[in-house]
């Protein structure tokens, strides 16, 4: 299997930085962190795929973690929460206790 875990443990570190994208642009990250792993997901085994897939949300994913920069501690716990409201995040956890 390539590196399917490898690759969806970069994407929740990724949807851990996320959680500095702010109003709605928090649910925007989270989604594009859903459509992501559904898509590798959907990908299987296939290489190829999976790295088209990475290239595809690799500029929406880098958005997200700059929004990150210069967050306070505080700020950061309440994007954190902002994005665990999002229903693409309900989703991922889903997906997640599904595995």
């Amino acid at each position: 299997m390539y590196s399917l875990t490898k690759t969806l443990f970069s994407f929740a570190f990724v949807g851990f930085l996320m959680t500095s994208c702010g109003g709605s642009e928090i649910c925007q990250c989270a989604q594009a962190e859903l459509d992501y792993t559904k898509e590798v997901m959907a990908a299987k085994d296939d290489e190829k795929k999976i790295e088209e897939i990475q290239k595809k949300y690799e500029g929406k994913m880098e958005k997200c973690q700059e929004l990150d920069n210069g967050k306070s501690k505080e700020e950061e716990e309440k994007m954190e929460k902002e994005y665990k409201e999002c229903s693409a995040y309900k989703e991922l956890q889903k997906l997640e206790e599904a595995k």
